[in-house]
């Protein structure tokens, strides 16, 4: 019993002394100065809000920053100069306000370019669109092992820079020794390479000669983008118009051509805006001539700006204007034709 009595003071004791020694080192950690805390860091309410915005912009800087060099300088800068005439040698400006855009409106080579445009436009466009869906159906069916040619090989004029295009076309449409008359000689569309259309010479041929050269060099990238859009229409739209009894025409007015309809809505938007902005073609092949029969409102900008006498404060109202009417059309045509758009 009194070995049991011992042995449990011991225990209370040791109890005890364990207890006044964690209460001691407590009141000594309650006795240390502050600054001997080590601070505990934490993230502030601001650098988690404003951080991963910041370094959104970070990411982005490159891009805004290239165009903020090349597009909207050069934008505030030709408004500038449209609303100044400036001395065709030196840096003399003189505010005239809205008189350049009065003396375009009032000028009749403008109008002539205008009109000349127009006739480009609807020239290329509707052409170029209707042959990249032709072509883009025929590529869709089976080919066998020569089909990624065929492909390629109609991209070909894609990776073509518009100055090779104009040569190559301008070999072809030579009076003498071009490819074209010679067979418009064999198949009797004309007697002769003598009687054979001048085609980059004379004012009714040019124009087309032109326009030709253009929606080539446009096709690939209509033939690719058509052919997207065919081959992403469910097979099993077909397969049940096979089964009611359609024939291949019927199939393709009442199934490919709708759901196509928002591939050839985009294409028709690019297309308006490639025919609008073409110029190499023109530059190399006719020199906006014959006269003025191939000078489009671009040609007219370059012409005015760069050769005889520059004025560059016309120029500068000219491509306004030429801004204004792209998005004047993109708009008339995003108003009327989305609303035939079939969308899956």
């Amino acid at each position: 019993m009194t070995g049991d009595r011992k042995s449990s003071c011991w225990r209370k004791a040791g109890t005890n002394v364990i207890f006044l020694s964690e209460l001691t080192m407590s009141q000594s950690t309650l006795e240390e100065p502050l600054g001997a805390r080590q601070p505990v860091k934490t993230q502030s309410n601001w650098t988690r809000r404003i951080w991963p915005t910041l370094e959104g912009y970070l990411y982005l800087a490159p891009t805004l920053l290239g165009l903020l060099i090349f597009v909207f300088i050069p934008i505030i800068t030709s408004f500038r100069l449209s609303l100044n005439r400036i001395a065709p040698f030196g840096n003399q400006m003189r505010f005239v306000g809205l008189d350049n855009y009065v003396d375009l409106l009032t000028s009749a080579d403008y109008w002539d370019s205008v009109r000349v445009t127009l006739i480009f436009v609807l020239g290329t466009v509707p052409t170029g669109i209707a042959l990249a869906v032709a072509l883009a159906i025929l590529l869709s069916y089976p080919l066998g092992r020569m089909a990624w040619f065929y492909r390629a090989l109609i991209f070909v004029p894609v990776i073509i820079s518009s100055a090779v295009t104009g040569v190559l076309f301008r070999w072809l449409y030579h009076p003498v020794v071009g490819y074209l008359n010679y067979w418009l000689v064999q198949l009797g569309l004309a007697e002769s390479m003598q009687q054979a259309p001048n085609w980059l010479g004379s004012k009714e041929w040019a124009l087309l000669a032109v326009i030709i050269a253009t929606t080539w060099r446009q096709l690939g990238f209509n033939v690719i983008v058509a052919l997207a859009g065919v081959q992403n229409i469910d097979e099993t739209f077909y397969d049940a118009a096979k089964v009611d009894g359609a024939g291949i025409w019927q199939r393709i007015r009442h199934i490919t051509l709708p759901l196509l309809s928002p591939t050839l809505f985009f294409l028709l938007i690019i297309n308006i805006i490639y025919s609008f902005q073409a110029f190499g073609e023109i530059h190399i092949l006719t020199q906006g001539g014959p006269g003025r029969a191939t000078t489009t409102l671009v040609y007219n900008i370059f012409n005015t700006a760069f050769v005889g006498t520059p004025q560059r404060g016309i120029a500068s109202a000219q491509a306004y204007m030429l801004a204004i009417m792209v998005i004047l059309m993109s708009f008339i045509n995003y108003a009327t034709a989305n609303r035939r758009v079939h969308y899956q």
